[in-house]
């Protein structure tokens, strides 16, 4: 296991801004550090993790660790957002980029990810940071949430896809085929 409050200094000529993803269980026994951010990832049936309070920054999500693509909204089409309403979603994909973009911005030389694991959309967020904003990343990254990554690059990503699918509710319950055709002369 991997001690993730290491504040050793970068060897010379090293990255000094780094992106540590953990477990839930690592980033509950941690201490908050000074100066630093916490990413707290959890199940959307889950209570929220009981991280030790004083983090200067905090933020929390709720989503599950799945994946889905375009071959995926194809497959389910009108019912992707229900099968996958607590999949992440394009709302929290852009408050979750913001707000790592934010940290990035105002130079957050430490930032905090977890997940239940610490293997999967922790390691996501972990590789966005470390792609778009040049944050070292400890420990290496072995299998990033696809989906989540996509997302944080492309919040609306998949939203021309899930639009083209969705449709209003009146259309819903429109008769079709033969019962528009029944309606017609009996209702």
């Amino acid at each position: 296991m991997h001690d993730p409050t290491d504040t050793e200094p970068p060897a010379e000529g090293g990255e000094k801004r780094r992106v540590v993803f953990l477990s839930q269980r690592e980033a509950c026994d941690m201490a908050p550090v000074p100066g630093a951010a916490m990413i707290s990832i959890t199940d959307p049936d889950k209570p929220d993790a009981p991280l030790q309070p004083g983090w200067e920054r905090l933020l929390r999500c709720a989503f599950y660790d799945g994946t889905y693509s375009e071959d995926i909204i194809n497959w389910v089409k009108h019912d992707f957002e229900l099968l996958y309403q607590s999949y992440i979603t394009a709302e929290q994909a852009k408050a979750l980029k913001d707000f790592l973009d934010d940290l990035a911005a105002h130079q957050v030389e430490q930032i905090f990810v977890h997940c239940y694991f610490g293997r999967s959309r922790s390691a996501a967020v972990a590789a966005y940071l470390g792609d778009t904003h040049g944050y070292a990343v400890s420990p290496a990254i072995e299998k990033p949430n696809a989906t989540v990554l996509t997302l944080l690059n492309d919040p609306y990503h998949f939203e021309p896809l899930i639009r083209r699918y969705r449709q209003p509710a009146e259309e819903e319950t429109a008769p079709t085929g033969w019962r528009r055709w029944w309606r017609q002369f009996f209702d």
